[in-house]
């Protein structure tokens, strides 16, 4: 019989009949053997080695060196180890000495991986000496097809979006007319402050904004708390499905954080036992010894939706920040009372509370596209710190200023003042977006002059000119501090930015750059040149119709286009 499933004594010395195995494990796996010497002639015609191009038939069976070994895959096709270790680059997750003989484990490399196949059928390749290769290339595919879920759930958002930006005027008039309920009015919690921060991984959960928050969080009457969510429960809603997609994990992420943590502490344990390794300072060696076990590198592509997730979440809480502000200027301004003044500073704790909130979450966005590798991310995220810096000091300038008029009219009193402060935001904002684009540009590695000009361009076209926009608005403020009058806020939101769909409208196929970032070529044919990828300037593309080694096709997005109706391009 040529095919033969059996159980095979991986203690077994070397047989023909078996890939040669010798190993002192007495495992027992179930494996798809081939008997050789009981093939056909014409069988045995087959190649097995591709680096010498032998037949099987010419593989001597009884050598004792490994690379002479054969291995029988599940679809039946043969290959000696020599010839699948080079078809699986066991050579990019081991060590291997002058000799060829496996040393130790290294640090896997940080492109996206496809699964190892079959030389001749493309078929799986499943046996174990290529688990390590194997598994990494599955957990890759499991990240993408997480960020492609990712992907879609933001891409559902945009119509939900559209309808809050162009309801934003009516819910704010709405808002102006909510009826106070001063006496029923309390304190704010005293876990709000830290609430504000949230948890490290995820933004601010949408539970902070619900009905009943509002009233057991904010201090605000139940019935005032109703009428308020009456106004803003769309934008509380969307926001709660942007949460959604920016606190996904996948079970890759869940995988290697757990895998990290298990290497990392059983590393330090060794290194505190062994007294050749001692050292002060056994972090560092201990990292360093897991992550050439770890077997995978950080995974960083689902890290961009989570990004765009933050963004979303972030102009939602904008919006709900401008809403209550006119809540608040629907409110008497004249109102000296101690209960009236009471219900002023609440619903101005409360903005306050959204705007902290917000900066915190921009931080945190900031440290997660710095951590992916994703420069042009990374440069927006330093735009959001400084808008929501922007948007709560202009609303603590409008606050005080208005508090000022009823206590002295005349407001002849802090005036300078005030300008002033004004003028030292305006110096720290300038100083944020000059080092912004110090990190931004730094990061993008250029090696000319016309590189640098040119990232110094895409820098002030995307970010440098939303910031002129808030200095601009500041202008305005200070004069209406210094002469008074009329002064109306400007929103800072901008379509493009709350309603930030992903661009599937043209045809074309979509690839992974080796950082795992989404690009689309739209040649008819295929690669027909090299560029660098807008996020990470890692090299993407290629020529003459060959796709870049380090490039990967990311066919989840195009199944997007598929179910859109859109054509591809080749």
């Amino acid at each position: 019989m040529n095919l033969v499933r059996s159980l095979v004594d991986l203690s077994a010395q070397g047989c023909p009949v078996t890939s040669h195995v010798r190993t002192c494990s007495n495992a027992v796996i179930p494996a798809l053997l081939k008997c050789i010497e009981c093939l056909p002639h014409e069988s045995r015609q087959d190649i097995v080695d591709f680096i010498m191009q032998r037949r099987l038939e010419d593989v001597d069976l009884g050598s004792a060196d490994t690379s002479e070994r054969l291995i029988t895959l599940t679809c039946g096709h043969v290959f000696t180890v020599e010839t699948l270790d080079g078809h699986c680059g066991m050579q990019e997750y081991y060590e291997i000495d002058v000799m060829g003989k496996f040393v130790s484990t290294k640090a896997p490399p940080t492109e996206y991986q496809i699964p190892p196949c079959c030389p001749t059928c493309r078929g799986p390749i499943s046996a174990l000496r290529y688990g390590r290769v194997t598994k990494r290339a599955s957990l890759d595919i499991l990240e993408q097809n997480v960020a492609s879920t990712m992907s879609r759930s933001l891409e559902a958002l945009n119509p939900e979006l559209e309808r809050i930006v162009a309801a934003g005027d009516a819910s704010q008039e709405a808002a102006k007319k909510i009826a106070s309920d001063i006496e029923e009015a309390g304190e704010p919690a005293q876990s709000r402050e830290s609430a504000a921060a949230g948890k490290v991984t995820e933004p601010l959960p949408h539970d902070q904004f619900t009905q009943g928050a509002m009233h057991s969080v904010h201090g605000f009457s139940p019935a005032e708390s109703k009428a308020w969510y009456t106004v803003v429960k769309d934008v509380v809603n969307v926001y709660r499905k942007a949460h959604v997609v920016a606190r996904t994990r996948g079970a890759h992420v869940k995988a290697y954080e757990g895998a990290l943590t298990t290497l990392y502490r059983l590393e330090l344990e060794a290194i505190a036992n062994d007294p050749e390794r001692a050292t002060d300072t056994p972090e560092p060696l201990a990292m360093e010894a897991v992550n050439k076990k770890i077997g995978q590198p950080p995974h960083k592509a689902d890290s961009r939706f989570q990004i765009e997730a933050y963004f979303r979440t972030l102009e939602l809480r904008y919006t709900l920040a401008q809403i209550a502000s006119s809540r608040i200027t629907g409110l008497s301004v004249t109102a000296t009372e101690e209960k009236g003044m009471k219900h002023r500073e609440l619903w101005t704790s409360f903005v306050n509370f959204i705007y902290d909130s917000c900066r915190a979450d921009a931080v945190k966005a900031l440290a997660m596209a710095q951590k992916s590798s994703a420069s042009r991310q990374a440069a927006r995220c330093s735009i959001y710190v400084i808008r929501s810096s922007f948007e709560q000091y202009r609303f603590k300038a409008i606050s005080a200023r208005d508090k000022l008029r009823v206590s002295d009219p005349a407001f002849t009193q802090n005036r300078d003042t005030l300008a002033q402060n004004i003028q030292e935001m305006r110096r720290e904002m300038q100083h944020s977006l000059r080092q912004g684009q110090e990190l931004y540009v730094r990061s993008r590695q250029v090696k000319d002059t016309n590189g640098m000009r040119a990232e110094r361009q895409w820098f002030q076209e995307n970010c440098g000119r939303k910031v002129e926009r808030f200095l601009e608005e500041l202008d305005k403020l200070e004069e209406y501090v210094r002469a008074g009058g009329l002064y109306q806020p400007v929103s800072m939101q901008e379509r493009e930015e709350i309603v930030k769909a992903f661009d599937f409208g043209y045809s074309g196929h979509f690839y992974n750059c080796p950082n795992g970032h989404p690009f689309v070529i739209t040649e008819c044919g295929g690669a027909m040149m090299t560029a660098k990828c807008p996020e990470c300037d890692e090299p993407i593309g290629g020529g003459s119709h060959t796709l870049l080694a380090s490039n990967t096709r990311n066919t989840e997005f195009e199944e997007i286009l598929r179910q859109r109706g859109v054509g591809q391009g080749y």
